[in-house]
């Protein structure tokens, strides 16, 4: 590939590292790809329709879940694995997926954007940083802690009602959490986005449309294509069309 194709690459890789730099070079690092550039990061529950209070129809989509999914899946265990699930299957939560691994967020970015021109976004957050806005002084790992729990904490609000968004780490209850490496930061009720609320904790790049075929080199290389990271049926069906067909 061409030098000139390269470049754009290479720029967004120096602004990843600029970002991390920016924000202390922290040793735990997230990302999240937008596959467009102008999205912001608010989880589904607050991208409800105007007219249409999310919060407020959380608790029964909750509950109607647990009740109708309990046949579909194996048993759960705690309401965070439940709630983990309605995220998986495109139920609104107050859950924002990410990962640990920087060659995931960019992938999720590419194969949204497949044959589209326009500019992406890339976000850095460091989760440590943002759970002390909270006193939290590390990411919780659900379910070790029987202390944070899901209802009591954003329907109770007991005991504390979590006024910043919090991050997370989930049970590998599932292929593809394992295969993204994915973890997830809780929104509160505060329906702003987290880079609104917590400035100081996450930076936003910008992954310029000219730089995406080299990025999709990039994904070859490390084999992060749609069956890598997505590894069912969905994932090898998107796969195989994009490797026959080209779309």
């Amino acid at each position: 590939m061409d030098a000139s194709i390269r470049e754009p690459w290479n720029d967004f890789l120096a602004e990843v590292t600029k970002a991390r730099s920016e924000l202390g070079n922290p040793e735990v690092v997230w990302y999240r790809g937008h596959s467009n550039a102008d999205w912001t990061l608010v989880p589904t529950l607050f991208r409800i329709p105007s007219g249409i209070n999310g919060v407020e129809l959380e608790r029964r989509a909750f509950l109607e879940f647990k009740r109708t999914a309990s046949r579909l899946f194996e048993r759960r265990h705690t309401d965070w694995e439940i709630l983990f699930d309605m995220q998986h299957y495109w139920v609104p939560t107050r859950l924002l997926d990410w990962s640990e691994v920087l060659g995931v967020a960019v992938a999720f970015i590419l194969h949204s954007t497949y044959g589209r021109a326009n500019d992406s976004a890339l976000y850095v957050l460091d989760p440590l940083k943002l759970n002390r806005l909270s006193g939290i002084n590390e990411v919780k790992s659900i379910p070790d802690d029987a202390l944070f729990d899901y209802r009591s904490i954003y329907w109770e609000k007991k005991p504390f009602a979590a006024q910043h968004p919090i991050a997370v780490i989930p049970p590998m209850q599932t292929e593809r959490v394992f295969a993204q490496r994915g973890v997830f930061t809780v929104h509160g009720d505060d329906p702003r986005h987290l880079e609104e609320q917590c400035p100081d904790v996450v930076k936003r790049i910008i992954l310029r449309n000219e730089a995406k075929a080299a990025a999709r080199e990039f994904l070859e290389y490390a084999n992060l294509d749609e069956y890598s990271i997505y590894p069912d049926i969905v994932g090898m069906s998107r796969h195989l069309s994009r490797k026959i067909f080209g779309f």
